[in-house]
């Protein structure tokens, strides 16, 4: 008897550190007011990917120049609406919690690279060194996701998934010094 997993997974679309973003109109910013919702969910659901009911693509994305002297940047967690998708019969208010909790996954890594590059300081020239330790943060972000899917079985693990709403929250909370 073969069983059929109810899986939910994020698509790391910006994994490569500065990716771009087509419209604005195609994306969401990550603010801590507004939720997702299902209607952002735009993309076709993929068919032939049966184990996944839900794709939610998210990223960070960077905008990084020099001033006197000094790397600057800025770190915007995203919500791509028309990568993002969802199949019928996932549409659910439990479901839709699993997918938003991708999205503030994001938002806490970009608030931690916030963090800890409030603590140092690149000189326009050191670029690759700036990129290599944002892309070691952002392959933390990574990880992350996978292990939430890991741990909460894609959202099966009801208790698993209340645990991991409960963390994030406090992890958010307690970065707020970091929130755009």
């Amino acid at each position: 008897m073969s069983v059929r997993i109810f899986g939910f997974v994020v698509l790391i679309v910006s994994w490569a550190l500065f990716a771009s973003v087509d419209s604005d109109s195609d994306i969401i910013y990550w603010d801590g007011i507004d939720k997702l919702s299902w209607s952002d969910f735009e993309a076709e659901p993929r068919m032939d990917i049966e184990q996944f009911y839900a794709l939610t693509s998210s990223g960070i994305i960077d905008y990084k120049g020099c001033e006197d002297g000094i790397i600057t940047y800025k770190f915007r967690a995203y919500f791509e609406k028309d990568e993002s998708w969802v199949k019928q019969e996932a549409i659910t208010d439990y479901h839709l919690a699993h997918e938003q909790l991708h999205f503030d996954i994001t938002e806490l890594y970009a608030r931690k690279l916030r963090k800890l590059l409030s603590e140092l300081e690149f000189k326009c020239g050191e670029e690759q060194n700036f990129e290599r330790f944002v892309a070691a943060t952002l392959e933390n972000w990574y990880n992350e996701q996978r292990n939430y899917d890991i741990m909460t079985r894609h959202s099966i693990n009801k208790e698993q998934q209340r645990e991991w709403q409960y963390r994030i929250k406090m992890e958010l909370s307690l970065l707020d010094n970091y929130a755009e």
